[in-house]
């Protein structure tokens, strides 16, 4: 079993909370998340690079000098790769770098990294925070963070459906982000040290994780 600390919204820590790593995943699959972060890396390149070939370069339509006779080498345009302003020999086009791992895959990945977090300590829960307010409170997110030990570390938030005030909350504080249970992945949780999920976020994800391998053991 590996422990967890729950806090409270200012960051005291309230309790602890008694987690089975083997209830994410049997091991942590390092090939597994080497290749999610890869593919996540790839799909967040943007690809315009492009440069021009020799039919997209303006001018040189006009054959430099005669093919015989001048003792230099024959030229048919100044747009060729050879000269300075010419188009590239292998030119560049805009490409989409993006790749999708399977479905079954992803879901692995994701559950894999969780463990990953958890057996290095980058894992708590939080109860209560910004709870019954409906404006941004950024200064009572910093303070959260200060008050348990995190601020500094990139963190992510991880909230049970759409909660656009922690959003605006955390928006402005460096290094941190917010992201819904839904759509968590192995490369997000892999590039943020610390991941403080909310109490509604971590027994929704327990329950859903429960309910997959009740389903598995039943076929």
């Amino acid at each position: 079993m590996t422990t967890i600390a729950i806090f409270n919204a200012a960051g005291t820590k309230t309790g602890e909370l008694d987690l089975d790593p083997a209830l994410f995943d049997k091991t942590v699959r390092r090939a597994l998340l080497k290749e999610a972060l890869i593919a996540h890396q790839a799909s967040q390149r943007q690809g315009t690079h492009a440069t021009k070939n020799r039919a997209m370069v303006a001018g040189g339509g006009k054959k430099p000098w005669k093919q015989k006779g001048t003792g230099r080498a024959r030229q048919g345009s100044t747009r060729s790769p050879q000269w300075v302003g010419g188009g590239h020999a292998h030119h560049i086009e805009p490409r989409d770098y993006s790749y999708q791992l399977p479905a079954k895959q992803r879901r692995i990945a994701c559950l894999t990294s969780l463990r990953y977090r958890l057996e290095e300590g980058g894992m708590c829960t939080v109860e209560g925070l910004l709870d019954g307010t409906d404006k941004p409170q950024t200064k009572a997110v910093a303070g959260f963070l200060a008050k348990a030990g995190i601020a500094g570390r990139k963190i992510l938030f991880v909230s049970e459906g759409n909660q656009p005030v922690l959003h605006r909350s955390a928006r402005n504080i460096p290094r941190v982000s917010v992201s819904e249970r839904r759509n968590l992945n192995a490369a997000v949780v892999l590039t943020h040290a610390q991941v403080v999920f909310t109490r509604a976020a971590l027994d929704a994800l327990l329950a859903d994780i429960k309910a997959g391998n009740a389903k598995g053991a039943d076929k």
